[in-house]
């Protein structure tokens, strides 16, 4: 049986080269995000004039407004960031983040798709935000990422492979390593690949990076948005992204690199060398795990568990402790793995995002327990860097905001 490749909409990576009251608003309204006042617009002339990409796009169905929005959902929040780009690069735009007591993903599912769908469209709506299309990523946690090799036969050119990687599909060897590879049927998936190039230990064999969710979950988040009214028209991985936009900040490295996402529920990592991605591992730890040994230990709600892990309360040190410890454990334990495996490589430095990222004392833990430089992602440098925003927005989204604010620089990939 042939795999189903989803057609509506663009499941993919960016070409490397590439307690309560879940209805209190928090951090929607427009918010003042540019630290430069903008500069006015020049009138359009009148008359005959040719015809421009804006143009194009409206044809085709999209936005006026050359943005894309990016959307980032998240076990207990929803963050929403859109770019515009201009001559000098990219320019913020809205920026937008909601948090939530109970979940809004489950093993990768979205849980009441008719709440989201509200709580999307209010978002956009209470930020004046006029596009109407949409860019999404999927829970690493909900799907199967795996690099293969791929034997070339003596009849396969790796730069037409390249150009035009359909020709793996022809020759039935994705879908055969795919089926090989997943514990469903293959009618009950979505499937996306990206040739990575030829392998670098031999060059009979080619990289390929593929990625493999079930229907139900795509098929929500495309429902989702439907009901949100808005188009999705790329959804791609929450970690992929953050691989993306580390190279697209600081650039590909030559040495691995080791990249963090401290999130709700899971913490994911991914060690990646130049274009290859080598090793991907999830972790079902995050902070909502330390705001509930909070809740139990004081028999404290919800909010109060959650403001006192923000203040680092003195309260629950111990929890703090222990959390940090298990978190710096699980990136070690990590990095030790892959060192077994590649002997003669050495992690030069670690990229970490997510909300635990801010948990008081866990940067030092995490460099005193792997000696291992690390810098915080900083999104904000697409679009000028910590000068270019107001200081109250920096200091609120940095953390939360990388996958939202690279999914929206993504337009280009969907007017190809």
């Amino acid at each position: 049986m042939a795999l189903e490749k989803i057609r509506s909409i663009k499941i993919g990576f960016k070409s490397k080269k590439t307690e309560n009251n879940l209805d209190v608003p928090q951090s929607t309204d427009n918010l003042d995000i540019n630290a430069s006042p903008k500069k006015k617009q020049k009138k359009e002339k009148k008359g005959h004039r040719s015809l421009t990409k804006i143009d194009i796009l409206s044809k085709l169905g999209l936005s006026r407004t050359g943005e894309l929005i990016g959307v980032d959902i998240g076990t207990s929040s929803i963050k929403i960031g859109t770019v515009k780009k201009t001559k000098e690069g990219y320019q913020l735009t809205h920026i937008a983040k909601k948090t939530y007591a109970e979940n809004l993903l489950t093993e990768g599912h979205i849980v009441d798709q008719d709440f989201v769908a509200h709580e999307i469209r209010e978002i956009v709506t209470k930020n004046n935000i006029k596009s109407t299309i949409a860019a999404s990523a999927l829970s690493s946690y909900g799907a199967i990422i795996k690099k293969i090799r791929l034997p070339l036969s003596e009849d396969m050119d790796i730069e037409k492979i390249m150009k035009n990687p359909s020709i793996l599909e022809e020759t039935g060897l994705i879908i055969t390593e795919i089926e090989n590879s997943i514990p469903f049927q293959l009618k009950e998936v979505y499937y996306s690949y990206h040739v990575l190039g030829l392998d670098p230990e031999d060059e009979n064999f080619i990289n390929v990076l593929f990625v493999v969710s079930k229907k139900e979950i795509v098929d929500g988040f495309i429902d989702t948005f439907r009901m949100a009214g808005l188009k999705l028209v790329l959804l791609d991985l929450d970690l992929i992204s953050l691989i993306n936009i580390v190279e697209q900040i600081y650039g590909l490295h030559g040495s691995p690199v080791m990249i963090v996402d401290l999130g709700a529920t899971v913490m994911n990592m991914a060690i990646v060398k130049g274009p290859y991605i080598d090793l991907t591992r999830e972790v079902m730890l995050g902070g909502t795990y330390l705001t509930e040994q909070i809740q139990k230990a004081l028999k404290a709600g919800y909010l109060e568990a959650e403001e006192k892990k923000i203040k680092a309360d003195p309260e629950i040190t111990y929890l703090f402790e222990d959390f940090i410890f298990n978190i710096s454990s699980e990136i070690n334990k990590t990095i030790n793995f892959y060192l077994s495996t590649k002997p003669n490589e050495s992690i030069s430095k670690i990229f970490i995002t997510g909300g635990g990222s801010l948990l008081e004392g866990i940067i030092d833990k995490i460099y005193n327990d792997t000696n291992i430089n690390i810098e915080i992602i900083d999104p904000f440098l697409i679009v000028g860097g910590e000068a270019a925003v107001k200081q109250n927005v920096y200091k609120e989204y940095r953390e939360f905001i990388p996958v939202a604010l690279h999914l929206s620089t993504r337009i280009d990939d969907i007017v190809r």
